[in-house]
């Protein structure tokens, strides 16, 4: 059973949001450009001769573009992960900070 916070849990909490920042600052940039590089791969890949649709189903079914989707995928994961790592730092420090409001007023 997990116990409820006490400070030193409190300031664990701003400390691992500290020590995250860059790492989730550097998460964000790479989802921006994995986003931006799937975009660019498509119409890197995508064949001058044909109907729309059938180099449009060329460009999607390239390697370039499976590469660009599975680092999007991976980007986006990290992404996730780190905030919702965040979230929970966050949320228990706040728990922490309405415990100890409540302890005040008690």
């Amino acid at each position: 059973m997990r116990s409820l916070p006490n400070e030193d849990d409190a300031n664990d909490c701003i400390g691992e949001l500290e020590e995250s920042e860059q790492e989730f600052a550097q998460a964000a940039a790479s989802l921006t450009a994995a986003r931006e590089g799937l975009k660019i791969a498509r119409a890197l890949a995508l064949p001058r001769t044909g109907s729309v649709q059938e180099r449009e189903s060329a460009a999607l079914t390239s390697a370039e573009y499976r590469l660009a989707l599975e680092k999007l995928v991976q980007c986006e994961f990290d992404h996730t992960l780190l905030k919702l790592k965040r979230g929970r730092l966050e949320m228990k420090f706040h728990f922490w900070r309405t415990l100890e409001a409540s302890r005040r007023n008690a």
